[in-house]
C-alpha cells in the first residue's frame, strides 16, 4: 500500500539539501523558482537533473524554452530562496532589486550566487506529479566563495560543523625553555619550529613568490598570518588576503585576533576563510585576555578549525593560554596533546 503524501513529505524533509533557483525564459521574459530537487547525473558528459511540479508555470516554460540555468544559493541568501518559493506574496517581480548575469544561453543567473550552471534540456521524463528534466551543462562558474544555504525539515539553515576529533597546537615558548622539549615530545609544536610571516588585513607585506620558494626549501612548515583578521570592518579585505596567501602556496594560513572579537564575528570569518584557504590548513591565533576567549576557541572548533596557537605559562604573551585550551578540549572530548606537568618544569 503506498505511503500517504503527508507522511512521505515529512520523511523526505529529514533529508537535508542545498537550495538553488531555477531560471528560464519565455515569451514574457524571465521566470524562476526555488528548488531543492536538484542532483548531479553524469560527469562525462556533464549532466544534472531538476524535478518540477507539473502544475507549475516554470515546468511548461522550461519545456518550451529547452534551456535553463541553476543558481546555487549561499548561506546569506535565504531571503532569495523564500522570494522564489513564493513565500513573499507581496513581491510581484521576483527578479527586481537583485543583480543578475545573462548566461550564453540567455538565462539569468544570480551574479553573487555560490555557483551557477547553464544548461540545455537533454532529456525529459515523466515523474508522477513532477517532470524530470535532465540538463546538459554548457557553462559553469563560481562567482563567490561562501558556505551554502541548506534546507531541512522545511527550515532554512547553514552548515553546522561537528567538533573535530583532535586539535594541533603551536606553543609560544622559548626554544631553550625545558617546556619546549616536553611539548614537542607530547605532540605539540613550538613556535620556532616553523617559518612564519604576518601581513596586514589588506595584504600589505605579502612576500614575493621567490621568498616563498626559498622558505619552502628549508623543509619546514610555512605559515602566513593575517593580522586583526576578525575586524568586521575589514572582512572583504581579509578574505582577499586569505585568497592571496593560498595562491602563494602557504602550508598553513593563520588568522590573528587583534581587537577582541565577538563569537558571531569569529564564526562569520572562519566559515568562509576555511573554504578559501584550501588546500592550506587554517589556524587561529586568538587573544586570551578577554572573557570570550574560550567561547571563541569553541566557535573555532565548531567552524572546522583544528590548528591553534597558544602561549605557555610565564611567557608574558597575551595569547590563548595553553592550559585553558587543553582544559576546554578535554571537556569537549577533543583529543590533543596530553597536558604536561607544568609545575615541575617551572621549579
Amino acid at each position: 500500500m503506498p505511503v500517504d503524501s503527508t507522511t512521505f513529505r515529512t520523511v523526505l524533509g529529514q533529508w537535508p539539501s542545498g537550495v538553488c533557483v531555477v531560471t528560464t525564459v519565455g515569451a514574457h521574459g524571465a521566470h524562476g523558482m526555488t528548488a531543492s530537487s536538484f542532483s548531479s547525473v553524469s560527469l562525462d558528459p556533464p549532466l544534472i537533473s531538476v524535478c518540477l511540479g507539473n502544475h507549475l508555470p516554470s515546468r511548461t516554460l522550461l519545456e518550451s524554452a529547452g534551456k535553463f540555468a541553476i543558481s546555487f544559493l549561499g548561506k546569506d541568501q535565504a531571503h532569495i530562496g523564500r522570494r522564489f518559493a513564493g513565500q513573499n506574496p507581496e513581491v510581484t517581480d521576483r527578479f527586481a532589486g537583485l543583480d543578475w548575469t545573462m548566461t550564453p544561453n540567455g538565462c539569468p543567473v544570480l551574479s553573487d550566487a555560490v555557483a551557477w550552471l547553464d544548461c540545455r534540456v537533454a532529456h525529459t521524463y515523466p515523474g508522477g506529479d513532477h517532470t524530470i528534466f535532465v540538463g546538459e551543462v554548457t557553462e559553469a562558474a563560481l562567482p563567490r566563495v561562501t558556505a551554502p544555504l541548506l534546507f531541512h525539515s522545511r527550515t532554512w539553515g547553514q552548515v553546522a560543523d561537528p567538533l573535530p576529533s583532535s586539535i594541533q597546537l603551536s606553543v609560544d615558548v622559548a626554544d631553550d625553555d625545558p617546556l619546549a622539549q616536553e611539548l614537542r615530545g607530547r605532540g605539540a609544536r613550538v613556535r620556532g619550529d616553523h617559518t612564519e610571516f604576518t601581513v596586514a588585513a589588506d595584504g600589505t607585506g605579502l612576500p614575493s613568490a621567490d621568498w616563498m620558494a626559498a622558505a619552502k626549501l628549508t623543509g619546514g612548515c610555512v605559515i602566513g598570518y593575517v593580522s586583526d583578521a576578525f575586524d568586521p570592518a575589514r572582512e572583504a579585505e581579509v578574505f582577499a588576503t586569505v585568497d592571496a596567501l593560498a595562491a602563494l602556496g602557504c602550508d598553513e594560513i593563520g588568522l590573528a585576533e587583534g581587537v577582541p572579537a565577538s563569537p558571531l564575528q569569529v564564526r562569520r570569518v572562519l566559515q568562509d576563510a576555511k573554504v578559501r584557504a584550501r588546500p592550506a590548513a587554517l589556524r587561529v591565533r586568538l587573544a586570551g585576555d578577554h572573557s570570550l576567549a574560550l567561547v571563541n576557541a569553541l566557535v573555532a572548533m565548531k567552524s572546522g578549525v583544528t590548528h591553534f596557537d597558544t602561549v605557555a605559562p610565564g611567557s608574558g604573551s597575551a595569547g590563548l593560554p595553553l592550559g585553558d585550551l587543553l582544559h576546554l578540549s578535554r571537556q569537549l572530548e577533543v583529543a590533543g596533546p596530553i597536558e604536561p606537568d607544568l609545575a615541575h618544569l617551572r621549579e
